[in-house]
């Protein structure tokens, strides 16, 4: 199954791969929504949204 999510990301476009490498990094190194947002350049309100949004791709990638 881990290979199954590795290729799905490898398929999603940029700004989502980043979102999510970024948001789910391992528990040492979990960032905070506003780092994410700093990061990627985007308002720390939309993080969440914009994050849901690309696992529904992720899950439609993966599921194919």
């Amino acid at each position: 199954q881990l290979d199954l999510l590795r290729r799905g990301l490898e398929r999603l476009d940029e700004r989502c791969r980043s979102l999510l490498t970024l948001v789910f990094r391992d528990e040492d190194e979990h960032l905070p929504y506003d780092e994410v947002a700093k990061r990627l350049g985007l308002p720390t309100g939309s993080i969440g949204p914009t994050r849901s949004r690309c696992l529904d791709k992720l899950r439609k990638l993966v599921t194919e």
